[in-house]
């Protein structure tokens, strides 16, 4: 902890933490450059010394110039981020590079009791050998829940009753969509019986849970043939990032690979003798083969030869500026594939989603309307349930055509008719 150290110091000693990170010379200077106004601002509070309350009230005062259309975003974004780096260094004494949180996100003041509780509950998952994606779920379920009791006072395990539980149900609601909602009620259920099993609360908690929240059937949203193409032509395939993102977008599209698994994706990963690619499912834990198609090996090849950086990461892809480091999750995958839908103009309309998943189910409705048997997709997804794979069913429309009834012997009366 270097709360209260002379901020000039404190300022060197960040700028040569940061230098393994790899900046350019005009990154350098920027932040440089943050760091002086920064500093300018503690000498007219009469500090010189970093202080994390001086540097969260700074931040506020230029967000309130930022918003009132006074200071550019990009210099906004800058000075917060480098604030920011002062911040965790004072914490850490390291410096690590990560995207900036979300603003207005709740901060969580984590009592001792639900930091315990959730790291305890992170080992039992962990010690269960579930799956990646399943432990991540499972624990940020847990922490919204605790999240949810400490805004309500609740800082003990006796002090949670039923009531608690059953109001935070339609409280999650608000954050994840309706199709979502079965998997958020099975993670508090098992949170629930993590603490009673481990003594934490009383018995009985998991019954206010609902069996089942009204769980909405929608058509899987997917893309057209020509909207294929169409992205794939609007990817500028001349620049080094767009290298990266075409490779990235075929993975999705052609091989059904999830963002985390694409983001996860080592270069050891791929077969190229054997024309396969090999990948260990962050959400299931599950070890993946599935077949390396000659435009996806190309695309990669073409990024590995002409546009990835020079460093020795395990991973593919790598962020095309500096510090040139693997993707943080798949929310970085996820983030080219809506870029890229957005340079396509495709999927423009409000509430139409635009993620990385898109790109899968549309590799799943093709398959299908070639009337490959749901067994074969399921296994080329990945799926660790077969009956995953029928929600796809309804992206086939032409054999839904099919399947629909004649209106022939059904008596319409003339009363009927309005």
């Amino acid at each position: 902890m270097k709360e209260f150290v002379a901020l000039d110091v404190l300022i060197a000693e960040a700028r040569t933490a940061m230098e393994p990170l790899g900046h350019s010379t005009s990154t350098r200077w920027q932040y440089d450059y943050a760091w002086r106004k920064f500093q300018a601002h503690c000498l007219a509070q009469g500090s010189i010394v970093f202080s994390s309350t001086l540097a969260e009230q700074y931040v506020h005062k230029l967000r309130d110039q930022y918003e009132a259309g006074t200071l550019k975003p990009w210099k906004f974004k800058l000075i917060r981020k480098a604030t920011g780096v002062l911040a965790d260094y004072a914490e850490t004494g390291e410096v690590h590079w990560r995207p900036l949180p979300r603003w207005g996100a709740p901060v969580w003041s984590s009592s001792l009791f639900h930091t315990t509780v959730l790291t305890q509950y992170r080992q039992h998952l962990k010690a269960a050998a579930y799956g990646r994606g399943t432990q991540e779920f499972y624990a940020v379920v847990g922490k919204q829940f605790l999240q949810y009791l400490e805004r309500a006072g609740i800082l003990t395990g006796p002090g949670i009753t039923r009531t608690e539980v059953s109001q935070f149900i339609p409280h999650a609601a608000t954050t994840y969509q309706p199709t979502s909602m079965r998997t958020v009620l099975s993670a508090v259920r098992h949170f629930l019986r993590f603490m009673e099993d481990t003594g934490i609360t009383v018995a009985g908690l998991g019954n206010a849970v609902p069996r089942s929240f009204g769980r909405k059937t929608a058509i899987v949203p997917m893309l057209t043939d020509a909207e294929e193409r169409q992205l794939l032509a609007a990817i500028d395939r001349t620049t080094v990032v767009g290298r990266r993102d075409f490779a990235i977008v075929l993975l999705a599209l052609r091989l059904g690979l999830r963002a985390v698994d694409i983001a996860q994706l080592r270069v050891t990963d791929i077969h190229w003798q054997t024309h396969t690619v090999t990948v260990v499912q962050q959400k299931t834990g599950r070890r993946l083969d599935t077949p390396l198609l000659a435009d996806v090996g190309n695309a990669i090849i073409d990024y590995l030869l002409h546009g990835r950086p020079n460093v020795p990461s395990p991973q593919v892809f790598l962020r095309s500026q500096a510090p040139y480091i693997p993707f943080m999750e798949g929310h970085g995958i996820s983030h080219v594939v809506r870029a890229a839908l957005n340079r396509a103009k495709i999927r423009q309309e409000p509430g139409q989603h635009k993620g990385s998943h898109i790109l899968r189910h549309s590799l799943a409705a093709r398959l299908l309307a070639a009337e490959t048997p749901l067994p074969v997709i399921s296994s080329v997804l990945g799926h660790a349930n077969k009956d995953t794979t029928k929600i796809y069913l309804s992206t086939d429309t032409e054999h839904l055509r099919l399947c629909a009834l004649g209106l022939e012997g059904i008596e319409v009366t003339g009363e009927a008719v309005r």
